[in-house]
């Protein structure tokens, strides 16, 4: 059997260029006698719909282009991703029963698409409860970005509703490939992922039961994003299903979608990683590079040696999911051209980097950057960002906004309100600035020019609020916004070594692995007022903020157990080394004064409040690029609630106080 995998880019809310791409890849297909083609998950309209999939009309719209994908199917078998508003499922069965979605809605199903020679596919066993041709989603997931269930039905829920055990439903399609049959199993994305779902206390396998009911291929069809260490996480999963399945395993397909999508507060890549392994659940071809368009092909008789992966590091893999969330800005808006970008590039790192990306995504042409100087602002600092404009040959411009930050404060000071002529606090005065920046001139000067500006902000200031409303927190876009600091600074080493080749983000920025500064660097400052100098204990924070929103997500009281237990600079080069490559924990923690229990426990006091007290800010915050497990925005789901410390932090407070005065490290 001639076999293609279309890796393709999806472009979300764009059927018509999806389908476009989807004929002109299956033409290629048959030009190369390919005999069965299979697409991604919900590649027709896109997987990150949001509440579109609550609009039947939308969802019918979507459906029409099945019919000209059936049309195409003449002379090759085809399986693809899409939408399917199941009307009819009474019809199909003769009751009278209602069969709604879970929510009352219509029944909707993340559907797999199976035709042959203009034909839906039959399958080894037909039935009245599915439509011919037809598999929905087992597995629906309900974590991180994912909605299934908020939209879907499962194929589980269809099974439970007619009270039938799943072996009777889930069935291999029977494809005539030039004269041969085969049975084919299809699935979808989180049909891979079964591990976790238990019932019986045994996996919902649906790989292992499309095998027991005959299939001698599988197909898993995905819209699975890019995390860091994604390939051998889908391996593993596949290497799962051998372990389950034992000798009966069969070859197995796995085709994922490239492109980005969004869900509103997140950018989400796609990075492909489409994959063919044997009977023995080992990769033996796979796509041959991240986020790229590609049609494999496979001859199910071919002798393959097993393959090794050859990975990118976890900083590089990063670095290309913001070029890719960058690049999608058109396809947000439909635009054919790229974005012009405003950036206020202030001669710290985090614009230098955010400047460095836009170019490489855009063009030096696209980026034009606005210095915009006080009487606080160094000449090092505004050295430093003519330096980067100049290295990126991007249009640099200085406007001093001293004046208008003295005539803001003058205005504010003689609106005397409540009678007590109050005057604006030190405070105050500095979110004047930042908001003459962000609100009257960032935004204004992109306005003019038909141009987004860019929010500048690193995870960790998205995290602690170190950022003004209406100032900093704005912009179309934060490209930087999951990373946190240490991130940045070896994203700008990245840069300087690997993809400039020479000094742009300038040396003057970038400390030392313990975050120390030589007499003539630039130590990060907000430059709001007089030797102002940046509150965060970085790197150490860095750590600590990494296993607070990790997808294991860490309390405070599990951060003091750790210190208690004299782990803690352990726990924090698990999260350091994969960027850093050094283990620097614990000298971290001398560096910042935290091996000292009263310095610890005050600094948990301040680090945790800010994060909860700052809400209000990151969900008036622009779109994060997804780079790690657990980004702000709509993947870290938050309400807005004051902070209170539990009992059992209380009870370890208490501890640490009486019997600990110093941290003791274990090895």
């Amino acid at each position: 059997m001639r076999v293609a995998l279309a890796q393709m880019k999806v472009v979300p809310g764009m059927p018509k260029r999806n389908v476009e791409n989807m004929l002109s890849m299956i033409s290629e297909a048959k030009n190369n006698g390919v005999q069965l083609i299979v697409f991604p998950e919900m590649c027709v309209g896109g997987y990150l719909l949001g509440d579109k999939w609550l609009d039947d009309e939308y969802c019918e719209y979507l459906m029409s282009f099945n019919e000209m994908l059936r049309k195409a199917s003449e002379g090759i078998a085809i399986a693809y991703g899409n939408i399917f508003v199941d009307n009819e499922i009474n019809l199909r069965n003769g009751d009278k029963e209602i069969h709604p979605n879970k929510d009352g809605r219509s029944r909707k199903y993340n559907a797999v698409y199976v035709f042959e020679n203009g034909k839906p596919a039959k399958r080894k066993v037909e039935n009245k409860i599915l439509p011919e041709g037809i598999q929905p989603k087992l597995l629906l997931p309900n974590y991180r970005i994912f909605d299934d269930e908020r939209y879907f039905f499962s194929l589980k829920d269809i099974a439970r509703d007619f009270n039938v055990d799943l072996k009777e439903i889930v069935q291999p399609f029977l494809l005539n490939l030039d004269g041969k049959e085969e049975y084919v199993g299809v699935e979808l994305c989180e049909d891979l992922w079964c591990e976790e779902y238990r019932e019986n206390l045994n996996a919902l396998n649906i790989t292992k039961i499309l095998i027991e009911n005959g299939a001698e291929t599988i197909c898993n069809l995905s819209s699975s994003p890019w995390t860091f260490g994604k390939n051998k996480a889908r391996d593993k999963r596949v290497l799962f299903l051998k372990k389950e399945t034992g000798e009966s395993f069969v070859p197995f397909f796995y085709v994922n979608c490239t492109g980005v999508q969004n869900n509103g507060k997140n950018i989400v890549t796609f990075d492909g990683g489409s994959t063919i392994y044997d009977n023995n659940g080992q990769p033996i071809l796979f796509a041959k590079e991240a986020y790229k368009q590609e049609l494999i092909l496979f001859e199910t008789n071919q002798k393959f040696e097993n393959k090794f992966r050859n990975e990118n590091t976890k900083i590089a893999q990063k670095y290309l999911a913001i070029i890719e969330g960058l690049k999608y800005l058109k396809d947000i808006t439909g635009a054919v051209a790229d974005p012009k970008v405003v950036i206020g590039l202030s001669g710290g790192i985090d614009s230098a980097l955010v400047a460095s990306l836009c170019v490489i995504a855009f063009g030096k042409q696209n980026v034009f950057s606005v210095n915009m100087p006080t009487k606080y602002n160094s000449d090092k600092t505004k050295s430093a960002a003519k330096f980067v404009a100049d290295k990126l040959g991007i249009k640099y411009s200085v406007v001093p906004i001293q004046s208008m930050a003295e005539l803001n404060e003058e205005v504010l000071d003689s609106a005397d309100l409540d009678g007590t002529g109050k005057k604006l606090s030190v405070l105050n005065i500095e979110n004047v600035q930042a908001k003459i920046r962000g609100t009257s001139l960032l935004s204004n000067l992109a306005s003019k020019y038909g141009a987004i500006f860019t929010n500048n902000g690193n995870k960790l200031e998205t995290a602690l609020g170190y950022a003004t409303l209406y100032g900093d927190v704005g912009g179309a876009i934060a490209p930087i916004a999951d990373l946190t600091k240490i991130e940045v600074v070896e994203l700008a080493k990245f840069l300087n070594k690997e993809i400039f080749q020479k000094e742009v983000i300038p040396n003057v920025l970038l400390p030392d692995k313990l975050w120390r500064f030589g007499e003539e660097q630039i130590q990060p400052s907000a430059e709001l007022k007089e030797k102002q100098i940046d509150p965060m204990k970085f790197v150490y924070h860095c750590a600590l903020l990494d296993a607070v929103t990790d997808y294991q997500k860490k309390s405070p009281s599990v951060v003091m157990q750790w210190f208690i237990d004299g782990v803690l600079h352990k726990k924090l080069d698990e999260y350091l080394f994969p960027i850093t490559g050094e283990n620097v924990g614990l000298d971290l923690m001398k560096r910042w004064g935290v091996t000292n229990s009263e310095e610890f426990l005050k600094d948990l006091g301040w680090f945790f409040p800010l994060v909860q007290k700052n809400v209000f800010k990151r969900v008036q915050a622009p779109p994060i690029i997804i780079t790690s497990k657990s980004s702000y925005g709509y993947d870290i789901r938050e309400s807005m609630l004051p902070f209170e410390k539990t009992t059992k932090e209380e009870e370890l407070k208490r501890f640490i106080l009486e019997n600990i005065k110093e941290y003791t490290p274990r090895c």
